[in-house]
């Protein structure tokens, strides 16, 4: 399970890119399980994100470079 701390999360999608890439081993963030939402009618920008649960290994936590992602047990 993935704990997102989105005052820190920028919204860049590199962990959907990170997700795709384990996944089918490209850059397809339509292949992705995990999905982030900008919603830019909010003042300031809010993001939902939604994680699968499938992956052990959690390839998308090295790929954040803001640190909005941790796993939780």
């Amino acid at each position: 399970m993935i704990k997102v701390n989105i005052d820190l999360c920028s919204g860049c999608k590199r962990c959907m890119l990170a997700c795709s890439l384990h996944k089918v081993g490209g850059f397809n963030p339509r292949c992705s399980s995990i999905e982030i939402i900008t919603d830019i009618g909010n003042k300031p920008i809010a993001y939902n994100i939604k994680f699968c649960t499938d992956c052990k290994d959690l390839y998308c936590l090295d790929f954040c470079m803001f640190g909005a992602l941790e796993a939780c047990i």
